[in-house]
C-alpha cells in the first residue's frame, strides 16, 4: 500500500479506538462554529467526532463520544435534514412514510 503522508485519524474512547476514516457516516450536523458527525464503526458501534469550524473559539481540537444504538437514533431524530439516507438505508433499512 503506497503511503500518502495522510495519518488516519483515530480517537480513543473507554480502551476502544474508533476511526471515522474507515467508518460510514450516518448523519452530519453542521452549527455555526461546530460540525458533528454520526458514524457507524465497522463492528457496529456508534459514535459522534465534534470539530470546531473556526480555530480558537475553546474547542481544541475534534472530540469523540460513544453513543448507544438509543441515543444515535435520537441524534439522527434531532438532526433529521444532516441524515446521509443512503447510508441509512443501507443499514437500518428504507422507513415506512409518515
Amino acid at each position: 500500500m503506497e503511503n500518502t503522508g495522510k495519518q488516519e485519524r483515530r480517537y480513543y474512547v473507554g480502551g476502544r479506538c474508533y476511526c471515522p476514516d474507515v467508518s460510514t457516516p450516518i448523519c452530519c450536523h453542521e452549527g455555526i462554529f461546530e460540525r458533528v458527525t454520526l458514524y457507524q464503526s465497522p463492528k457496529g458501534a456508534f459514535f459522534t467526532v465534534r470539530e470546531s469550524m473556526v480555530d480558537g473559539l475553546g474547542i481544541d481540537g475534534a472530540a469523540a463520544e460513544v453513543l448507544s444504538k438509543t441515543a444515535a437514533r435520537s441524534f439522527m431524530d434531532r438532526h433529521a435534514a444532516g441524515i446521509d439516507t443512503e447510508n441509512y438505508n443501507r443499514l437500518f433499512g428504507e422507513p415506512k412514510e409518515g
